[in-house]
């Protein structure tokens, strides 16, 4: 009995591993499809929000690391911004909000080629850290338009 269920939830964890057509998230993960390749999505979604005064703080490549260790990844970035007065704010709201600032987008190909940009619904974060702050639930609401926005003219739209 124990075998089979050992089996079973092997199983079940492998078959989420070689899912190679769909990418699984929950309802606070925001996933969307670009019309273009990584490098000009990265650039339209830094350009879209530093326009709201976002700067690009940090670029991570892990296809790189992946390369080192002699392993194969497809082109996958995380892209760090921030928004200094936004995010001075609500980390005066609940300190442990420094844990998601400077906000997260990953840049990622699947095995077709196609581009995605995903990112934590900031929504989420109120939950996480527990924030009750009328200006502070604004300002998430703020961030989570603000990416929004930055990521709507790079969508692929459905034929």
């Amino acid at each position: 009995m124990k075998k089979t269920i050992l089996f079973l939830a092997a199983a079940i964890f492998m078959a989420g591993c070689s899912d190679k057509t769909k990418t699984a998230t929950s309802k606070f993960i925001k996933l969307y499809e670009s019309n273009t390749n990584i490098e000009n999505t990265k650039k339209a979604i830094v350009e879209n929000l530093s326009k709201k005064n976002y700067k690009l703080t940090n670029e991570y490549n892990h296809e790189k690391d992946a390369i080192a260790l002699k392993k194969m990844l497809y082109p996958t970035l995380t892209i760090e911004l921030n928004n200094p007065k936004i995010s001075t704010k609500l980390i005066s709201c609940n300190p442990t909000m420094a844990q998601d600032l400077p906000i997260r987008v990953a840049l990622f190909n699947k095995i077709n080629g196609q581009t995605y940009i995903s990112y934590t619904d900031p929504e989420y974060w109120s939950l996480k850290h527990n924030i009750k702050d009328a200006t502070c639930l604004n300002l998430v609401l703020v961030i989570k338009q603000d990416l929004r926005e930055a990521v709507e003219t790079l969508e692929k739209k459905s034929k």
